[in-house]
């Protein structure tokens, strides 16, 4: 039997001492960036990382303006812990050291988000777009990028641009939204063509990782460290967030729960394929089962509507098959926390994740060591994704 070529395998790298050093420095920057107030104690005890080590990390951030000393009435005290002696000094990072902007883009509109290193949302913009021509929709991403630059409370020093895209993407390209519902993506270089407009390198991630990522950093993620979120908007996306980190797949495109394979003579999605989940589960699939032809055609506030008979079907039908594939995705990854969002009216997300949760108790499995735990996510839906690509970059620069 010939030999096997390791040529073309990818080997896990390791890591100079420089680096881990980095690496630790990220940790208690996100301590303290999760936990305003938050003692030099805890961070140890959060971190496993030693009291000196703390101390001359925290020392170095300091020096570079990044973290300061709170009063101690206003510091975090470690669980269990009398506050005896001297009190606590507590760390926050500075708000004004730096900003990062988050831009995002999906099937009807393009937001932005300037947040300080904090993670204070300092302002936001949102425009209506075209997306089936990608030369409008880059510059209507840079006009949003230019306004939010230019805002009079942006900190002096930008870390970097994040953009949350439509996927599958292709990162060897540079090219985004590769679906057969918008081929004219498929050949354009969106991520040279956007940092040659702003002038800035870009971080990209699919709506879905992005989303996932937002939650983490500005809802109710911080908490878990690890779950598994899904967003039903316009179609399903979906995150792993494992250790505090997105989990990008090989391509970057992992997550992406909506393309589950559900429904074998089911609807063609806008993928191109035929029965994807999001075909069901997700706002055209909302739209489709109550007889409309476009999603805009979806009237929430209309009287009577979170009522209708016809969308407690759908909820029935979306809440099974969502609370199915979410419990065979827990099983295979080992993860038993799951957050839910979407753009649904809350009365009728809170169904439909109230349906789902049944769902997930009737198929997982019942000797697990802990039980799936299926919540409603917490960071603003419209916003999510937005703020997730506003965290990328300090993945690049700060963590």
């Amino acid at each position: 039997m010939p030999a096997l070529s390791v040529a073309g395998f990818r080997r896990q790298r390791g890591f100079n001492a420089s680096r881990v050093g980095d690496l630790n420095r990220g940790l208690v920057i996100e301590a303290i960036r999760q936990r305003p107030g938050i003692g030099r104690t805890h961070i140890s005890a959060e971190t496993g990382l030693t009291p000196s080590a703390i101390t001359q990390i925290v020392a170095a951030l300091m020096d570079e303006g990044l973290v300061e000393e709170v009063a101690a009435a206003d510091a975090v005290k470690p669980e269990g812990q009398q506050r005896l002696g001297q009190p606590i000094r507590g760390l926050r990072i500075i708000p004004g050291y730096a900003a990062t902007i988050g831009l995002h883009f999906d099937h009807e509109f393009a937001r932005a988000v300037l947040v300080d290193v904090a993670g204070n949302i300092i302002a936001r913009e949102k425009e209506q777009l075209q997306v089936e021509e990608p030369d409008q929709s880059t510059r209507l991403l840079a006009a949003l990028f230019s306004r939010l630059d230019e805002h009079p409370q942006r900190p002096g020093r930008l870390l970097g641009v994040g953009v949350s895209v439509m996927g599958p993407v292709d990162h060897e390209r540079g090219a985004v939204g590769l679906s057969s519902q918008y081929p004219a993506w498929r050949s354009y270089a969106f991520e040279q063509v956007l940092s040659q407009t702003i002038g800035h390198r870009v971080f990209i991630a699919i709506n879905g990782s992005a989303a996932g990522l937002g939650e983490y950093w500005f809802g109710g993620g911080r908490h878990l460290g690890s779950y598994i979120y899904a967003f039903v908007g316009y179609g399903l996306g979906g995150a792993l967030i494992f250790n505090r980190r997105a989990v990008r797949g090989s391509y970057g495109n992992a997550g992406e729960i909506g393309h589950i394979h559900a429904y074998p003579d089911g609807e063609v999605c806008y993928c191109g394929a035929r029965g994807c989940l999001e075909t069901v589960v997700s706002l055209r699939g909302l739209a489709r089962f109550l007889g409309k032809a476009r999603v805009e055609d979806l009237d929430f506030n209309a009287p009577g509507f979170c009522d209708d008979p016809e969308l407690g079907r759908w909820i029935e039908q979306a809440g099974t098959d969502l609370g199915r594939s979410l419990t065979s995705v827990s099983n295979i990854v080992d993860i038993s926390n799951i957050l839910v969002s979407g753009l649904l009216p809350e009365p009728v997300l809170d169904r439909l994740i109230e349906r789902t949760r049944r769902t997930v108790a009737v198929c997982q499995i019942t000797a697990r060591p802990k039980q799936i735990t299926l919540e409603k996510a917490q960071a603003p839906s419209e916003l999510v994704a937005a703020l997730g690509a506003a965290a990328m970059p300090l993945y690049g620069n700060l963590f």
